[in-house]
């Protein structure tokens, strides 16, 4: 997910050709030169000769790329990323029922104002999922309102008790489609089902 390029970057004195990524969390330089910059700090992009010089807290990151493909990064590097609540498609106007305890902060903030106490009344599912009974007690819910999406939300890396591929597993056993994908946090990760329309 995000925009990616291999370009040529300038930073604090360095010069080296790098491999850039840039999502809705951060700017990420790797190869010889690995830098991290939350989008949230960077203050300005502007175009410069053959590339683009991105302001910071800090020092600058030119980037060098031909007019072209720098035109694109500026428009991609100035565009507020959208929220976490935009992302999951929750709001006061469309709630949703969430399954499942959570106390990540940034999941609180998304569902703030945005949640309903039963299933129909949501206009999406949410499903927490910290251990395996989850899972079945998720898809179930699912099943009994196939007509909305259902985001399963789980711990991120290795250790999880149920990650992504014990996810997709059961729930393409259960006739569902995965359709989207989105960080929520440093310590989850989203991915959104529906049931596969027959």
């Amino acid at each position: 997910m995000g925009r990616e390029t291999v370009a040529v970057c300038y930073w604090e004195g360095h010069v080296a050709e790098a491999k850039l990524h840039l999502d809705s969390i951060s700017l990420r330089l790797r190869g010889a030169m690995r830098i991290d910059i939350p989008r949230g700090q960077i203050t300005g992009v502007t175009l410069v000769d053959e590339g683009v010089c991105v302001a910071i807290d800090g020092p600058e990151l030119m980037i060098e790329m031909g007019l072209p493909e720098a035109a694109r990064w500026q428009k991609a590097l100035l565009k507020k990323p959208p929220t976490l609540a935009e992302k999951l498609g929750v709001s006061s106007q469309d709630p949703a029922y969430v399954s499942g305890a959570y106390e990540d902060a940034p999941l609180q903030d998304a569902l703030a104002d945005a949640t309903v106490n039963e299933p129909q009344q949501a206009s999406i599912l949410i499903a927490v999922l910290t251990e395996v009974p989850d899972l079945e007690a998720a898809s179930n819910l699912a099943l009994a309102h196939p007509d909305k999406h259902v985001w399963m939300i789980n711990p991120k890396g290795k250790a999880a008790t149920v990650g992504d591929t014990m996810i997709r597993t059961h729930m393409r056993g259960r006739g569902f489609i995965d359709s989207k994908t989105s960080a929520v946090s440093d310590q989850l990760t989203a991915t959104r089902y529906r049931l596969r329309a027959k």
